[in-house]
């Protein structure tokens, strides 16, 4: 199986159309519902997720720019068996998560009075992921890895990577969308 940028980067704009289009003309009281005091609102995730994006843009920068151009020839996907088990754990089942998990602590969105911006500031932080991912696909990244939120030990091929992360991406929007539902 060959890397495929062209459809990792519909698959974000996508996401990235969601947000914009659905969330961005939500009022503020249904963006800021919580079901309970141990569950997130929606800019609540959108905070989680813009988290994320800023822990892992650095990484991809840094190898995205220090890789030799690309010949024109597509690489082949290159895979670790955590980043195949971290994909499919990440990726929903149609409208259900898969496995419900805690996130870190250093990924836990802000105060939600502080979130008035969580939508922009994640459409910017999307937008330079849609970034990232046009420059790699210009770049030849064979062999090339990141490190995960795990740490240093723990890394991703760079394909693999954005994959994951817009696996958990969906997962996310999965969550949206329920707090869309119970908040009506």
């Amino acid at each position: 199986m060959e890397v495929n940028y062209e459809q990792m980067l519909e698959h974000s704009n996508r996401n990235a159309h969601y947000i914009k289009s659905e969330i961005g003309r939500k009022s503020s009281s249904v963006l800021n519902w919580k079901e309970n005091s141990k569950k997130w609102s929606v800019l609540e995730v959108l905070d989680h997720l813009t988290k994320v994006y800023e822990l892992y843009e650095p990484n991809f920068k840094s190898v995205i720019e220090q890789s030799p151009e690309s010949n024109g020839e597509s690489s082949p996907m290159q895979r670790t068996l955590l980043g195949r088990l971290s994909i499919y754990s990440q990726k929903p089942k149609g409208q259900k998560v898969r496995f419900k998990m805690n996130t870190f602590s250093f990924f836990q969105p802000e105060n939600h009075d502080k979130l008035e911006d969580a939508i922009q500031t994640y459409l910017d932080k999307k937008e330079y992921f849609n970034e990232l991912i046009k420059s790699a696909r210009k770049k030849n990244l064979a062999g090339r890895k990141i490190p995960t939120a795990l740490g240093e030990k723990v890394k991703f091929y760079i394909p693999e990577c954005f994959q994951f992360l817009l696996a958990h991406e969906d997962r996310h929007l999965v969550q949206i969308q329920n707090i869309l539902k119970a908040a009506k």
